[in-house]
């Protein structure tokens, strides 16, 4: 039987202090995870209405590993939800596309301003790189603003769900009041606890960690990013600032645990810059290099989950499954992952049914959505593994310049993924 719908309550004045704990109310949706995908979550839910909670084990402003590079689909998202303008008042970076080095050298560059619309105009000119710390927070005060409920450095010990009235119990660590709601929004990141405890979440194949620091004095950079391989590892560099206000840098690599693991523990820092090294296009370029902010790093990268909505709960962002960091789309995953769950949710919301049944209709749009970015992330993350095959590809790529734009459209999550996923193209990229 369903729940007895809950009157939306949704106001600013629901807003609660970290320190105060739970307000005792009964909410429509509980967000565990105030991250991107998270707090647009409850920025879409709160808008309409429904009375929500954002729980997040840390405090916002927070660093995160994580490359900070921005796909151009993911601004007018941004917009929608109301921080574009906090984010341009920061001057942040603007990469007119990308760069990428193969282990030979080989060498092609895509721009997003050369995918033009029906118009003929550029679809998109930039994409966009800011700070975790920045963002993140700008979001949360978004979803504050919106009239959600936040509560900052609130620890989930206990998950339960009551089969009698469908309602989520959500206890924290003590000193705190539990929280109950109808829906359950698992938005915890890469190692969800959410999806761990519920048995939604598999290992992947793949065994990666990644390292990310905030650098300056890298020589030879402009408006673009670079992507640079060799060795079976790949490292991203990003601008942080435009040209003319300074030279940061996010540098973010990616290796293989089984392989670099050992030798990496205990010295992340020292270790990215050994590394680094090793990357024919990048070495000289690094003399005067210096580190602004600590290297932070993240394991077990690849992870999957059996499926992505059960009775009464929804997977969104990284909680929905990780699989490499490659094309650099994992904000915009999110945001447009937090549209789909609301529109998912609600739908059942206001159903009255909040059961795998109707919430089911998530994968399927979910799928439908990333399906062919998930095809196209194992593609590039196969090149990676045979340095051979990596550098026929990027030298085809450097000879056809519109075939490296597209590319470069399609990881920019603004052009259909058809255009890369079919026969003349993918023979193209090897004869």
């Amino acid at each position: 039987m369903p729940a007895t719908p809950i009157q939306p309550t949704a106001n600013k004045a629901n807003n609660v202090d970290a320190a105060s704990g739970s307000d005792g109310a009964v909410y429509d949706v509980a967000v565990v995870g105030a991250g991107p995908a998270g707090s647009a979550t409850a920025i879409h839910f709160a808008r309409a209405g429904r009375h929500v909670v954002v729980v997040d084990r840390v405090t916002f402003p927070r660093d995160k590993p994580c490359a900070e590079y921005l796909s151009p689909a993911a601004e007018p998202l941004l917009t929608e939800l109301g921080v574009m303008g906090e984010i341009e008042a920061t001057h942040p970076a603007r990469l007119r596309g990308f760069r990428i080095f193969a282990p030979n050298g080989a060498t092609f560059q895509g721009d997003f301003a050369n995918t033009p619309g029906p118009d003929g105009k550029p679809l998109f000119e930039t994409g966009l790189a800011v700070p975790r710390l920045r963002l993140d927070a700008m979001l949360v005060r978004a979803a504050r603003d919106a009239g959600a409920t936040i509560h900052e450095g609130w620890r989930l010990a206990q998950l339960a769900r009551d089969p009698s009235d469908g309602m989520w119990t959500l206890t924290p660590v003590a000193g705190q009041a539990p929280i109950r709601a109808r829906l359950l929004v698992a938005a915890d990141g890469l190692h969800s606890t959410v999806a761990q405890r519920l048995g939604l979440r598999l290992p992947g194949a793949l065994r990666k960690i990644a390292l990310v620091a905030h650098v300056r004095g890298i020589t030879g950079m402009g408006e673009y990013g670079e992507m640079h391989v060799a060795g079976r590892r790949y490292v991203g560099v990003a601008p942080l600032e435009p040209m003319a206000v300074g030279d940061l840098c996010n540098v973010a690599m990616v290796v293989d645990e089984r392989r670099d693991g050992r030798a990496l523990a205990g010295r992340p820092e020292k270790f990215l810059f050994e590394a680094l090294e090793t990357f024919p296009m990048l070495r000289r370029r690094l003399a005067a290099a210096t580190v602004e902010r600590r290297t932070l790093a993240v394991s077990r990268l690849n992870v999957r989950a059996k499926r992505l909505s059960s009775d009464g709960v929804l997977l969104v962002g990284d909680a929905a499954g990780y699989y490499d960091p490659f094309t650099g789309e994992g904000i915009y995953r999110g945001l447009r992952g937090a549209q789909l769950v609301f529109e998912v949710g609600q739908d059942a919301l206001t159903a009255g049914d909040l059961g795998a049944q109707r919430l089911a209709r998530y994968d399927h749009l979910n799928r439908h959505e990333f399906r062919g970015k998930r095809a196209i992330e194992t593609i590039i993350q196969s090149a990676v593994q045979v340095p051979q095959l990596m550098n026929l590809i990027a030298g085809n790529l450097g000879k056809r310049k519109a075939m490296a734009d597209t590319v470069v459209a399609v990881t920019g999550d603004f052009q259909p993924t058809s255009r890369v996923l079919n026969p003349a193209y993918l023979l193209r990229l090897v004869l």
